[in-house]
């Protein structure tokens, strides 16, 4: 992982492939073994992270597709394969998809990111399948300002501002919605800090 990031043309190329993969094979990914699956999501981490527009889009890109499939097969009423094996994944590595909801919302929230509708597409797949994450990292924001009411106030209007509307689905209408949320959320929480 470290030389793919160190090589832009190599990055670029496996960022692209990854989000092509996550789009139209998403199944196949699920199949793979934890560790691999484990990887990936890694990769995609660090793609976030990475300082370079371009890439952190396609790694958004990808998550999204990779986070909408596995709320997907979550609420699916069935109980096939590969719900089976997300939930077998998930049992071994918990923290696979909560790991990088942290890392969104501290970019979004904390971070100036010229990307920020980009970064927002995978947020609401995330939060919908990771809601007991999504409440422990906004109680964590909340207690940080413990020491100053008003501010904390302020904070906890604007977290119910953010969901405010917001269906527990992945429709285009919900999605943008959540998207117009966020945006309006994150020019709030930026006032504070």
């Amino acid at each position: 992982l470290e030389e793919i990031m160190a090589y832009s043309k190599v990055c670029k190329a496996y960022f692209t492939f990854m989000e092509l993969l996550m789009r139209n094979h998403p199944a196949v990914l699920v199949e793979l073994g934890t560790p691999v699956l484990h990887h990936i999501c890694n990769s995609l981490q660090s793609g976030l992270k990475c300082h370079e527009v371009a890439v952190s889009s396609q790694c958004a890109a990808a998550l999204e597709h990779l986070a909408s499939f596995h709320f997907r097969q979550m609420t699916d009423e069935g109980d096939g394969p590969i719900k089976q094996q997300f939930q077998a994944h998930l049992a071994r590595e918990p923290e696979l998809f909560s790991s990088q909801l942290a890392i969104l919302l501290n970019m979004i929230v904390f971070e100036d990111c010229a990307n920020q509708w980009s970064l927002s597409r995978p947020l609401l797949a995330l939060i919908l399948s990771n809601e007991a994450f999504y409440k422990n990292w906004k109680d964590s924001v909340l207690a940080q300002q413990a020491n100053m009411p008003q501010k904390q106030q302020k904070l906890v209007e604007a977290f119910d501002k953010l969901m405010n509307d917001i269906q527990p689905n992945l429709d285009a209408k919900n999605r943008d919605k959540f998207t117009q949320n966020l945006t309006l959320f994150r020019h709030e929480v930026k006032v504070m800090f």
